[in-house]
């Protein structure tokens, strides 16, 4: 049952991933990410503009029975398709197995629908938080900004999460407001939910604004710093500081093997998003790994 169940999900994060390209390969920086542009009409090649069949939408199948190909002009297509459609269903199985783990809730309990009703909207809204995320990340690798509506996401996100998080504390477990858990005491000795969630918009903002000014555009920006505050809203004290530095690890990791490749030069530019999200998602998976890692070293 919980494996058909979990079937059903990455199949439904498939199709959701499907959608997500189309938005992103739609996308004009001219127009909103959900202009009718973008939302209606049929699917068609980049490359030649025919329209698509159905048997020719099927997410990850039809790219790979097409070997990557346009099946009329025999293009090449872009390997985004596949990559996005299985982190989507990834996402999709991933996020409510991690979070059923992290607020003690059994699958079956999950499966059920015998949870408590706020864990299903935590788990709602962690599902369209790392879409999105997902969609700014392939939107900015193409087009090298962020768009404002999509950074507003998370400010709404992390309001409703902050709402959940103090009306249903009677059953979440302790340290249920961060993903680094007790560790979180050691940059945080508060546990107030309100309070800890302003401190992470607060840091994700000043630290990004801050660089973008001194470096005056040349490291990140002004986008990257509206999603880092909108996102530091939703993540929270102390878990943006780690999603931060982990995304600057991983950006000069990738920027150096491009450098020594001589792919990139040192005034290329880099689409930084992709980055931040990486942390993102590292912060909520192993976050308290990371951290209780790091610590080890030193005994503590």
């Amino acid at each position: 049952m919980a494996y058909v169940f979990y079937l059903i999900l990455f199949v439904l994060g498939l199709g959701f991933g499907s959608f997500l390209n189309v938005l992103a390969m739609r996308y004009d920086p001219n127009r909103s990410v959900f202009a009718p542009e973008s939302l209606g009409g049929r699917s068609y090649c980049p490359h030649c503009h025919k329209i698509l069949r159905e048997f020719e939408l099927i997410p990850i199948l039809s790219f790979l029975f097409q070997r990557g190909r346009c099946r009329s002009c025999r293009h090449k297509l872009s390997p985004q398709y596949p990559i996005v459609e299985i982190l989507s269903g990834l996402i999709f199985v991933s996020i409510p197995l991690f979070l059923n783990s992290f607020y003690q809730i059994s699958n079956s309990a999950f499966i059920n629908f015998s949870a408590p009703r706020a864990h299903y909207s935590i788990i709602f809204i962690w599902l369209v938080a790392f879409w999105v995320w997902l969609l700014i990340a392939a939107i900015d690798l193409k087009h090298y900004l962020i768009p404002n509506e999509l950074s507003l996401v998370f400010i709404i996100l992390a309001a409703i999460l902050v709402m959940v998080l103090i009306f249903g504390r009677s059953w979440l477990p302790p340290f249920h407001d961060s993903f680094l858990r007790h560790y979180s005491l050691v940059f945080s000795p508060t546990q107030n939910v309100i309070l800890n969630h302003l401190l992470g918009g607060i840091f994700g903002a000043l630290f990004f604004y801050f660089l973008y000014f001194l470096s005056r555009g040349k490291a990140v920006g002004l986008g990257d710093a509206k999603l880092a505050g909108a996102s530091g809203l939703l993540m929270g004290w102390p878990d943006i500081v780690l999603a931060t530095a982990l995304a600057f690890v991983l950006g000069g990791i990738f920027g150096a093997v491009l450098l020594i490749e001589k792919k990139k030069t040192l005034s290329s530019r880099l689409p930084f998003a992709p980055f931040l999200v990486a942390g993102f998602a590292l912060v909520f998976f192993f976050g308290y790994s990371i951290v209780g890692g790091y610590f080890g070293l030193f005994n503590l």
